[in-house]
């Protein structure tokens, strides 16, 4: 996930404050515009939260958040999103492995936006077996040393893992993510695995 912005000394925490500060120069109507704007661009489709148009959504919405320039009505929402619940900002989910403890996340604020058991009901079970089968994938990354030990070739393991990794993550976004657009105008699906080391180019779809 992107970090937020903060103190970190991290480079990457750094470089994306570095990037977000070009929003910084827009004044709150300008910033307004531009999300709004964007948010009519993307409807209709299903995005990979690493695609560059929606890292600089991310970041505009983060500083739309932090200045609330959507509780401003300084525009209108672009049809046909709706209001968030979480932060009143244009509903527009974010679907990530940790699904069904955090639900649906509000890309603009972070927050839930939907709750995993506030799912359409038609879409629960499919997501529910999604979740379940990636869970043990992913813990594959943080097993301790027993469990380490005891898979004889760890480094096999973690590489087993990341490959199945990966076509859960397509499964994601090729199959899964797109039935959300039956009930939002756009969804973003995370599309890797820091702790498998799976990148977004590990994951065509």
């Amino acid at each position: 996930m992107v970090p937020e912005e903060s103190e970190s000394d991290y480079p990457l925490d750094r470089l994306w404050k570095e990037y977000g500060s070009a929003f910084d120069d827009f004044d709150d109507l300008t910033l307004a515009r531009w999300l709004a704007q964007t948010l009519g661009q993307i409807k209709g489709q299903g995005w990979r939260y690493s695609h560059p148009l929606l890292g600089a959504y991310r970041l505009a919405a983060q500083a739309g958040h932090a200045r609330q320039v959507w509780l401003k009505r300084l525009v209108n929402t672009p049809a046909p999103y709706v209001e968030a619940g979480c932060c009143r900002a244009p509903a527009l989910p974010l679907v990530t492995r940790d699904l069904a403890e955090s639900g649906l996340i509000c890309l603009h604020c972070s927050e839930t936006l939907l709750p995993f058991e506030e799912i359409p009901e038609a879409l629960r079970p499919e997501l529910a077996a999604w979740v379940a089968a990636y869970a043990p994938v992913h813990q594959v990354a943080h097993w301790d040393d027993r469990q380490r030990k005891g898979a004889r070739n760890y480094d096999q393991a973690c590489e087993s893992a990341a490959q199945e990794a990966e076509r859960l993550l397509a499964q994601l976004g090729g199959h899964l993510a797109p039935k959300l657009l039956e009930y939002f105008p756009a969804v973003v699906w995370e599309d890797q695995d820091e702790c498998l080391e799976v990148r977004p180019e590990d994951i065509p779809l």
